[in-house]
């Protein structure tokens, strides 16, 4: 039994030590093109994020002012998704979220977006900016 419950203690362990090195990878800035299902004009969205003191923050801008340096927040990271809401200008002066969950591979990520309070979802493609 003693075993056993070091076993899960040295797999836990290691398993966070590989979330802080998949955290540290993400942090930089991210930039590509979103596109809604309902617009045909794509935006293109820059993700900037940072590692302090073991966790991910950040904020994310768009080319048309709906995002404005905007922080994020819900930010999660499991295996290779990495999911996080933003909040943006939404028609009529108020604030809507934005929810992205996103598949990483390398200097890559793609993945949905969706806006509940408009009904809309789209994708969004971005590459790491060296």
């Amino acid at each position: 039994m003693k075993k056993l419950c070091i076993l899960t203690v040295l797999i836990f362990v290691s398993g966070l030590g590989l979330n802080a090195k998949k955290q540290a990878e993400l942090a930089g800035a991210w930039g590509g093109d979103a596109t809604l299902d309902m617009e045909a004009e794509a935006n293109f969205l820059t993700l900037t994020l940072e590692l302090k003191e073991g966790k991910l923050s950040g904020h994310m801008t768009g080319e048309y002012g709906t995002l404005d340096a905007s922080p994020l927040s819900e930010i999660r990271l499991e295996d290779s998704v990495f999911s996080f809401k933003v909040m943006a200008a939404g028609p009529g002066g108020g604030e809507i979220g934005i929810t992205f969950k996103m598949k990483v591979s390398g200097d890559s990520m793609e993945g949905t977006l969706e806006i509940p309070d408009m009904g809309a979802s789209g994708t969004w493609e971005a590459k790491k900016q060296k």
